[in-house]
């Protein structure tokens, strides 16, 4: 108010330092006319400054509150003709013109307004948590199209060393033109694909990290030249665990030469017999110290975690040995068998092998049952496995033919593999397809870590300033102790899983932060706001759709309420007036006046 009365003392001056003008000029004809023009002049210059607002009577559905989220499109907003809310300040820059009002707290806001029974939503939605507000109300929602870009992604956190890291999900082409989707990390590009335009596409990058600890590789989006979009894609590498592998070898041929030196470039403990005669073996050791394995018993296989052996070995070693190794799986231990007969050996069970020949030559292609896709090879492979009901398929030719498999024995898993010359991608100089096949059948193998504690993050992008749940699952039911960045979390506990709790934390900062948990330190990532927009809306977007659905209240509101608004009259009115008025006196001073 103070600023409107200042322009009406400044323009009060104006008009009698003009009238004052007027009046002292020789030219005393038109004098009351350029008096009136000047004073309507000041007046209308005035009015384009200070807004004149008068009330109207208007008429809107009682209890019923339209919400306008982000992606609303403007037509949209334009065909509502009752009041019109937001929750959101980037809207600000329409609300201006279309009449919207900003609702700071839904909660806050529906508890002062208890007539509400319909809420119209308009755009992308609600979150999860504003949406459990509205579990007594009817909701109607309208939603915006989906949004151009990554709508949805997801990706393991923890990796081991040397595991393949993937970043899977969908993207929307609304565009016309292709766009170029690429994985970048340690300043390089590490996968790329296209995508089409106007389509959906499944899309799946993947890489081998070579550092260990926290990175953060980048998802990026082109068009020709245009970035269309950055999103970070944090994730952490684990230090590999101490691994005890015993490798039983029936002759000492190239497979074994090479995956001896592959394992002792990748610090696994290995001890290695092969046997050279009847009775007679030759042993190595690496990493580690040495053993007595010329006896398969308990107290030897209670310390491996893993046993690699061919099938004429397991056929030859004494009943004792073999059985020995099969309760050691039975235990937990991991068991990987090469088979390399077409025929079953007498001694061991089947492992469902069989051959098939073929004249002609092609190259080798394999593939992981989670898609990991090998380099092909110049090699034919003629020996594969049967389908089992106990099996699992892990990798297979293009064709579908099973080369490894795996199955379930006791605590622990048994892999079959066909395929006995994987040196032939070390020789080919392809050492990261060799690394990945061995990494793959190791980590299918292996007997998974009981964690004490674990514990996950809610929603699945936590952002600044935005609420964020910390669920846990602990080995016991005593109050943990849980802070992140050394400010404390009040757990809350579950009163029918009472190892479960969960607590609520608003990030501050963007970036990595350290999670203490029972002083047991993890590290998580929040996002900024911007990150993974697309991603976000699309999760609004489908929580809001299931809530809709789901929704039990079904309200019918006739009513009409009739309130005086306000309205501000239109400012095109007074710069018309404003420029008739200075037009004629510029035209009575330069035509009229006498000279």
């Amino acid at each position: 108010m103070e600023f409107n009365y200042i322009i009406f003392l400044v323009c009060v001056a104006l008009a009698g330092f003009l009238i004052f003008k007027e009046f002292k000029r020789s030219d005393k004809s038109r004098l009351i006319w350029r008096w009136i023009a000047s004073v309507l002049m000041v007046a209308f210059f005035a009015l384009l400054i200070i807004p004149i607002n008068y009330s109207v009577k208007k008429q809107e559905a009682a209890g019923v509150l339209n919400l306008l989220t982000e992606g609303v499109a403007l037509d949209t907003i334009t065909s509502i003709r009752d009041t019109k809310y937001d929750l959101d300040s980037t809207l600000f820059a329409i609300r201006k013109n279309q009449k919207i009002n900003h609702i700071a707290d839904l909660a806050y806001y529906l508890k002062e307004h208890i007539n509400v029974k319909k809420i119209n939503i308009y755009g992308y939605g609600l979150s999860a948590n504003e949406l459990k507000i509205l579990k007594d109300k009817e909701v109607s929602f309208h939603p915006a199209n989906l949004p151009s870009g990554i709508i949805s992604a997801s990706w393991r956190n923890k990796l081991k060393a040397t595991e393949n890291f993937k970043v899977q999900g969908v993207y929307h082409n609304a565009g016309k033109e292709t766009v170029k989707l690429k994985l970048y990390g340690m300043g390089a590009s590490l996968d790329s694909v296209n995508i089409k335009p106007n389509a959906e596409f499944n899309f799946s990058l993947a890489n081998t990290p070579k550092q260990i600890g926290k990175a953060v590789f980048t998802l990026i989006a082109l068009q020709g030249n245009d970035t269309l979009s950055v999103e970070p894609v944090p994730f952490e590498v684990k230090g590999k665990q101490a691994i005890n592998v015993l490798i039983l070898a029936s002759f000492p041929d190239f497979e074994y030469k090479f995956l001896k030196k592959w394992l002792y470039e990748n610090q696994y403990a290995v001890a290695l017999r092969s046997q050279i005669s009847k009775n007679k073996y030759s042993t190595d050791f690496l990493n580690m110290k040495a053993v007595n394995v010329n006896q398969l018993n308990q107290a030897l296989l209670k310390n491996m975690d893993l046993v690699v052996i061919d099938e004429d070995e397991l056929a030859a070693i004494p009943t004792t040995d073999r059985s020995s190794i099969y309760n050691a799986v039975d235990n937990g231990m991991g068991l990987i068998v090469r088979v390399t007969n077409p025929k079953p050996q007498a001694n061991v069970q089947n492992f469902n092998q069989y051959e098939v020949l073929s004249a002609i030559e092609k190259p080798l292609s394999l593939r992981s049952s989670d898609q990991l896709k090998f380099s092909d090879l110049s090699f034919k492979q003629t020996l594969f496995l049967k389908s089992g009901v106990n099996n699992q398929p892990l990798i297979t030719d293009e064709t579908g033919k099973i080369v490894v498999d795996s199955r379930l024995s006791g605590m622990g898993k048994v892999l079959t593999s066909t395929f006995s010359s994987t040196y032939q991608w070390q020789l080919a100089g392809k050492q990261s397809d060799y690394s990945n096949f061995w990494s793959l059948l190791f980590a299918k193998s292996l007997r998974k870590r009981i964690e004490n504690q674990s514990f996950a993050l809610v929603p699945q992008f936590p952002s600044v300033d935005e609420k964020t749940k910390l669920m846990l699952s602990l080995a016991d039911d005593k109050i943990p102790a849980i802070s992140i960045d050394s400010i404390k979390i009040s757990p809350r506990q579950n009163m029918e899983v009472p190892s479960e709790w969960d607590g609520f934390y608003w990030p501050k900062n963007f970036g990595w932060q350290r999670l203490s948990i029972n002083q047991k330190a993890e590290n998580i990532y929040f996002y900024k706001k911007t990150d993974w927009k697309n991603a976000k809306n699309f999760i609004k977007l489908a929580n809001t759709r299931d809530f809709v659905v789901n929704q039990s209240s079904q309200i019918t509101i006739d009513d009409r309420i009739e309130y005086l608004a306000e309205e501000t009259v239109s400012k095109w009115w007074f710069f018309m007036g404003f420029l008739l008025t200075i037009s004629f006196l510029w035209y009575e001073q330069r035509f009229l006046a006498n000279k």
